[in-house]
This record gives C-alpha cells, structure tokens and sequence, in this order.
C-alpha cells in the first residue's frame, strides 16, 4: 500500500483492519444465508478478494511500522 503513496498512520490501520473484518464477516454470513447461487457467487467473489486485501495491508503494516494486524 504505501509503495503506491497511500502511507496510513497505525491508528488508520488498525481501523481500516477493523473495517475489513466486519465487512467479511458481514459478506461470510450473507454468503451462507444466500439461497441464490449467483448472488452467493458473488459474496464468495468478494470474499476472495478481502483475503488478498488483508493479506497486502498485513504486509504494509509490519513494512510500515513493524505492527502485527490480528
């Protein structure tokens, strides 16, 4: 993340962490109360993706600051 110039404060990733968090679990629960297939497909899509977003924004914030997101 901030390779590409955004460089956030700890108090920012801790709630850009927090964020990401509640909205998986949001899309996770949504996800399994999906009925229609497409709809789920689509929860699952974006699901996919948080995982590859907390994965960059784990690696920036211990680049960053040495801070360990949990």
């Amino acid at each position: 993340m901030s390779v590409k110039g955004m460089q956030p404060i700890v108090s920012e990733y801790c709630m850009l962490w927090e964020a990401i968090k509640n909205y998986e679990a949001r899309l996770e629960k949504f996800s399994s109360m999906s009925t229609d297939d497409d709809q789920q497909l689509q929860y699952d899509e974006k699901l996919q993706d948080i995982e590859g977003l907390k994965k960059s924004l784990k690696i920036a914030a211990i680049q960053d600051y040495d801070l360990k997101l949990t």
